[in-house]
């Protein structure tokens, strides 16, 4: 079922945008019947499933959890790489495109809808394309990601003459006019229920054990939440014998909403972006709170990392590691060293360290799948697909 975060009201699974009492958000709960044997068996990997809103949802394959022995050195911890930039198009929004689609193609829509700065688009984009689904992304004039690898998939791509938060805005107004599947909307509560799957893969991947802490990047908060949870989940399921690991998030200090949330023990407020973590830049964070809640509930922490670290830190990790990962895992990287700096981790701890999008670029080439530019307006969008407003 779905259940509201602000009322608790309960609705039926279901393509829904917001709560029909409060219009608050939607999650989706998971009723047990309490025996041991609610998941059928609870460490193979693949019974995940109990744990997603729906059965064999299509995910990626599990991405590596690769040591780093001269970081470890360095840092006298135990560091392990969870590479997300593994994944088919090269970050963890492939688990919330598989999700997405999963909750699509069992409410019978055609078409998938997202706002996105590069690797959402991408996602959505490529499951689409295998699956033979239509897929629409928006995304926005003002970032410098490349719009080619959505194009290239065959999806439609417009590019909004605004900023990212002007495309949610867009996005917002057309789910009122087309039957699709939104991803930031009607199907938001189901695509995010991916992202656990990390925190599944990385227990099974260390013999069913939990780390001692996990580093990660923030942007909205949905990663940090998601992959929270999932480890809370498998402990009151009883599948790891040790408890949560304690969660740490990292914020660009140029777009710092949830970390200094954090620091002043208030809610986020809405930032203008300005920093060079891309796909860090969300100035309204949708999950924000939810992030504060996981941080403080696993004893860890929220932080801001100063935009001239950001990349000498994404150099010195690929230099360490091997890994290019890009700007959020300097993001992530430089807050691990601080954490080990300051004491938060002592030595010898098993740390994970999310490195949720890859640095390589995709080439510029052309493409026979042109996007479209145009205004952050829903006429302008019916215009350009040629559709009249009824």
């Amino acid at each position: 079922m779905l259940s509201c975060r602000i009322c608790e009201a309960t609705h039926p699974l279901a393509p829904l945008s917001s709560c029909d009492v409060c219009s608050g958000p939607l999650d989706v709960r998971y009723v047990w019947d309490g025996s041991p044997g609610a998941l059928d068996d609870p460490r193979s990997l693949w019974s995940r499933d109990a744990l997603l809103p729906h059965r064999d949802t299509p995910m990626p394959s599990p991405t590596p959890l690769v040591p780093a022995p001269r970081i470890s050195a360095a840092l006298d911890i135990d560091v392990h790489l969870k590479l997300e930039s593994a994944n088919p198009t090269h970050s963890f929004k492939d688990r919330m495109a598989a999700s997405a689609l999963a909750a699509a193609q069992g409410f019978g829509i055609e078409t998938l809808f997202c706002a996105s700065t590069g690797n959402l688009g991408a996602a959505v984009a490529a499951r689409c394309a295998a699956a033979g689904l239509e897929g629409v992304i928006l995304s926005p004039a003002d970032t410098d990601e490349p719009e080619l690898p959505s194009a290239t998939y065959g999806a439609t791509v417009f590019t909004v003459r605004g900023t990212f938060e002007d495309c949610r805005r867009l996005e917002r107004e057309l789910e009122h006019l087309f039957p699709w599947g939104f991803l930031e909307g009607n199907l938001h509560a189901f695509a995010v229920e991916g992202i656990k799957t990390i925190a599944y893969e990385i227990a099974e991947q260390l013999g069913w054990e939990t780390p001692d802490a996990v580093v990660s990047p923030v942007a909205s908060g949905t990663l940090f939440a998601k992959i929270a949870q999932g480890f809370v989940e498998l402990a009151d399921h009883g599948v790891v014998v040790d408890g949560p690991p304690r969660m740490y998030g990292a914020q660009p200090s140029g777009c710092p909403p949830v970390a200094a949330a954090w620091a002043d023990e208030r809610p986020p407020s809405r930032v203008t972006p300005n920093t060079v973590a891309r796909s860090l830049a969300v100035g309204d964070p949708s999950y924000g709170e939810l992030a504060i809640g996981a941080a403080r509930m696993s004893g860890g922490s929220i932080t801001a990392v100063p935009e001239d670290l950001i990349e000498p830190s994404t150099q010195l990790l690929a230099e360490n590691s091997g890994v290019l990962a890009d700007s959020a895992g300097g993001v992530a990287f430089s807050a691990l060293v601080e954490l080990v700096r300051s004491g938060a981790i002592a030595p010898g701890e098993r740390v994970v360290l999310v490195v949720t999008g890859s640095g390589m670029k995709p080439s510029s080439h052309d493409s026979e799948y042109p996007t479209r530019r145009i205004d952050a307006d829903a006429d302008d969008f019916l215009a350009a697909l040629g559709v009249a407003r009824d």
